[in-house]
């Protein structure tokens, strides 16, 4: 297997420009972490992370436009040739009393010693893009070319330092589609109490990385399940029996790349309110709604055998905005359950059709309206109102042919007695 490298036109100028001026004054720069990892692997990489000797004193001598963004931890964003880049003093670490954050950092001049504090071997590469030269103490050259997440040194200790890393290992196992070195996946288990120190909020964000960055999320939540994560961070998912959560994980791999959607296909089986669960761990209030509705208002029994009316009454209950959204989770769950997705399929088509009619699914697409109704029985406003509304529409869902302005108010009357 042949070593990957980097190409000479691969680091962008401005980035050039800033280890060369830094240089200028004295002190050495390396592209760092995620930005090196993604060019080794040829992916596009957008937001490039600096390393240097100099101190952030040093760094706003050297470059005019700064802004002191993490000062305290070494970091300072420079702002360049219309870009953002931040630019971190090599540093090494104290304690992580509340596992999140070091309780101290101290500036070295040895990127070997920088790189050493990282969470895993394929983020700890650094790059000279003045020299071309990689610097790798920790093999992660290896790693990526194996497809292995790996902790640096001992994996209990970065574990134990950071809770959110054994969330990270989980998240790089299905965004890379890498496999989890088996004793990085030993030390989660004894270090899950730092794990439950983790905000909420920054449990989500890997959660939504992983939702949405990986062709299949199942490899991230396969992990998190058997280390113990889940049933922190998911429990009414880890909750689910083998077959259930199978189904699960295969579902989530078949849905859209939409946080709601794949929340919902995790979901799909597991009984019980989930609105609660997904406050504490902070989705926002579009996906939860979203995501309950949803799991409401999915079925399809029988479907094979629903008149037009009944496809109607589907996308109604569906909303024409979220009918394609119920519809793709109702096909990955046929395929999580091994059975054909023809009457899905079928049932696409047939809701097409009818959305390409236009037909009437709200108060708001009948032919008249409130006032129209009061006219008609010579009445005020009030609760029967919006109840006659809502008699005409299921009517007018049955056979949309009704929906004219003379046929409707014509039915007032009738609509009127029948609910009275």
């Amino acid at each position: 297997m042949s070593a990957p490298s980097i190409p000479p036109d691969a680091i962008p100028e401005a980035v050039i420009d800033l280890c060369e001026r830094l240089a200028r004054s004295g002190y050495r720069a390396w592209v760092v972490g995620g930005c090196i990892r993604d060019l080794l692997m040829g992916e596009r990489v957008s937001d490039w992370d600096l390393a240097t000797d100099a101190t952030p004193e040093d760094v706003m001598r050297v470059f005019r436009r700064t802004v002191p963004t993490g000062i305290a931890h070494g970091t300072v964003t420079v702002l360049h040739r219309g870009g953002h880049y931040e630019v971190t003093t090599l540093r090494g670490e104290g304690a992580y009393s509340d596992g999140r954050r070091p309780d101290s950092v101290h500036f070295v001049s040895d990127i070997e010693e920088d790189l050493a504090r990282r969470d895993f071997t394929v983020n700890a590469i650094a790059f000279d893009p003045r020299t071309g030269e990689i610097v790798d103490p920790w093999c992660g050259v290896h790693d990526l070319q194996h497809r292995v997440v790996r902790a640096v040194r001992d994996p209990r200790e970065r574990f134990g330092e950071d809770g959110l890393r054994v969330l990270r290992a989980a998240r790089f196992v299905s965004t890379l589609e890498f496999t989890l070195d088996p004793a990085t996946e030993a030390a989660i288990p004894p270090t899950l109490e730092t794990f439950r120190k983790v905000s909420p909020e920054r449990v989500h964000d890997e959660w939504v990385k992983a939702l949405t960055k990986a062709r299949a999320p199942s490899r991230a939540f396969d992990v998190m399940r058997r280390t113990g994560m889940l049933a922190i961070s998911g429990p009414a998912i880890a909750a689910l029996d083998d077959d259930a959560f199978a189904r699960a994980l295969r579902r989530v791999d078949e849905t859209p790349r939409a946080v709601a959607l794949r929340v919902a296909a995790l979901l799909w089986d597991a009984p019980g309110d989930h609105d609660v669960w997904m406050r504490a761990f902070r989705f926002s209030n579009e996906v939860r709604e979203l995501a309950a509705h949803l799991l409401r208002v999915r079925g399809m029994v029988d479907a094979e055998a629903w008149s037009d009316a009944d496809v109607r009454r589907f996308v109604q209950r569906a909303t024409r905005a979220h009918v394609d959204a119920l519809l793709e989770l109702e096909r990955a769950d046929r395929i999580a359950r091994g059975e054909p997705t023809q009457v899905v399929d079928g049932l696409a088509a047939r809701v097409r059709a009818q959305l390409d009619a236009n037909v009437p699914l709200v108060a708001g697409d009948l032919a008249i309206g409130g006032k129209d109704v009061m006219s008609a029985l010579g009445s005020g406003p009030g609760r029967h109102v919006g109840r006659i509304l809502a008699a005409l529409l299921a009517r007018v869902v049955d056979d949309p042919s009704i929906n004219t302005r003379e046929r409707l108010l014509a039915l007032v009357p009738e609509v009127a007695k029948e609910i009275a």
